[in-house]
């Protein structure tokens, strides 16, 4: 019954290796590692000194799947929904609510108002298609990434449109 309905059986985790001075306010850690420096006072420094195993492979946050790249895209991107500060519950983001059809096919989000980009450009519904269409589109040009995997937008909708035929 397990090999049939379990998929994985999780053996290990990384652990939290976050650890700051005892003088930063808002200090806190979280069990995904996505901890928002934004909350955080550094002593009344300037400068906020963080430390991971490694740099990054890139910042093209879409395709990337490991921890080094991760921690630094959820710092410079936002998404519809995020995770709780130090935690793991699900919590309002760019949008203020999502909910889903009653046969969970579709899915309709509310979204922030007011919300512009670094260059004061308005954000609205259509940033939010173009950025699934480039991860589903794999005929798009901008279907770059650092790979052009994708590998956790194909896991989790279940592969691409205009994909190419496996060799």
């Amino acid at each position: 019954m397990i090999k049939q309905h379990v998929p994985v059986v999780p053996i290990a985790h990384g652990g939290s290796a976050v650890a700051y001075k005892a003088d930063v306010k808002g200090a806190h850690t979280s069990p995904l590692g996505n901890e928002n420096f934004a909350l955080m006072d550094p002593g009344g420094r300037d400068t906020f000194v963080w430390m991971q195993g490694a740099e990054p492979n890139s910042l093209y946050c879409a395709d990337e799947t490991d921890g080094e790249a991760l921690h630094p895209c959820q710092m410079t991107t936002e998404s519809l929904l995020a995770y709780k500060t130090g935690g793991t519950d699900a919590v309002p983001a760019l949008a203020t609510s999502c909910d889903p059809s009653e046969d969970l096919t579709v899915w309709t989000c509310k979204l922030r108002e007011n919300v512009k980009f670094h260059d004061g450009s308005e954000f609205d519904a259509n940033d939010v298609v173009a950025s699934y269409y480039v991860q589903w589109d794999a005929a798009s040009p901008l279907h770059k990434g650092r790979t052009g995997d994708f590998t956790y937008f194909s896991s989790l909708w279940g592969g691409f449109m205009n994909a190419k035929p496996a060799t």
